[in-house]
């Protein structure tokens, strides 16, 4: 990851207390994002979780990801046992929708 190793390991677990929070059958779960200007660093990051009705709410901000990059990113949620779609050369499969890319998780198992 990009950034010292303690930053790195802050993400991790930031990322696993917010998994702890969310109850076990919430799903899907899924990370949106903004990237800062025209440059890799992200400006935002949220967890998002569908509930009963079939919309998403987001839960939580996760600002330990700020200023990192979709790299660091996912190699922190594959760190914390979250798995998600590739593309057919190994990228994440992220949607993109006016400025906004969401990140489609699967959650660690229990």
């Amino acid at each position: 990851m990009t950034g010292t190793g303690a930053t790195a390991g802050a993400l991790v677990a930031r990322i696993r207390a917010l998994a702890d929070e969310i109850h076990p059958r919430t799903y899907p779960v899924a990370v949106r994002v903004r990237l800062r200007g025209t440059g890799p660093e992200l400006a935002s990051c949220e967890i998002w979780t569908g509930d009963a009705d079939a919309l998403w709410v987001r839960r939580a901000d996760l600002s330990a990801a700020v200023g990192r990059t979709l790299l660091d990113l996912e190699r922190a949620l594959a760190a914390a046992g979250f798995a998600y779609g590739r593309t057919e050369d190994g990228r994440a499969r992220y949607r993109y929708d006016e400025g906004t890319y969401t990140l489609d998780l699967a959650r660690p198992g229990r």
